[in-house]
């Protein structure tokens, strides 16, 4: 049986853009849960898979693979602060990005298989529930990408049962209208903050919350 990490780096090849690797992936993967998306995807030609996964992910704004703009929403200058904060986090491992920018779901999703299980769980909680719970309300039940939506979710949920994200940034400013105005308990989520030196008061290097990033 395959671990958690070993699942997440699963999922996150098969949300990469489908090139000429995808059809190896397609035949590697026997899981139960991906059996629709496996057929349909496996039955179109490459052009087929690549208009597929463009119109996708890349034209319907609800359903884009970057996941800071399920967070904070594109223009919110605080999701530029989000972005670094990641990169940062990757440059201190040696984790690469392979091209994709650092909030691109198959890339948190593989950086959360190799992380260790205290920064795995936040990525969780913070970062992945939520966004891809919220992509798959978005999605036409036909859309063979909605199935592998739900194995990430339902994957995310086994791993960590009961966890309920924290309204995100975004959410927060639809509820009161035009944003937090002022640090709350209920602003204090989400956000990513990067302990990597002795002033730190944890000095662990992981990501942890940042109220900071999410009051304005």
């Amino acid at each position: 049986m395959n671990s958690f990490p070993q699942i997440l780096e699963t999922l996150a090849c098969l949300l990469e853009y489908p090139d000429h690797r995808l059809a190896g992936r397609l035949r590697e993967n026997l899981s139960p849960a991906l059996k629709h998306f496996t057929t349909a995807i496996s039955v179109l030609a490459p052009p087929q898979r690549e208009e597929l996964y463009t119109a996708t992910f890349d034209v319907t704004p609800a359903c884009v693979l970057n996941v800071s703009i399920h967070l904070f929403g594109e223009e919110n200058f605080k999701r530029g602060e989000f972005m670094a904060g990641l990169q940062a986090r990757y440059s201190q491992t040696g984790f690469s990005t392979m091209g994709e920018l650092p909030d691109h779901l198959s890339v948190l999703l593989r950086f959360a298989a190799q992380t260790d299980e205290t920064e795995r769980r936040e990525l969780v909680e913070f970062c992945l529930l939520g966004p891809v719970t919220g992509m798959i309300a978005a999605f036409n039940e036909s859309n063979p990408y909605r199935t592998l939506l739900e194995a990430v979710r339902d994957t995310l949920r086994h791993a960590y049962p009961g966890m309920q994200p924290p309204p995100s940034p975004l959410e927060q400013m639809r509820s009161h209208g035009a944003g937090c105005a002022t640090a709350s308990p209920a602003c204090a989520c989400v956000p990513m903050r990067i302990n990597d030196g002795p002033d730190d008061e944890a000095a662990t290097g992981i990501i942890q919350p940042d109220p900071q990033l999410f009051t304005t």
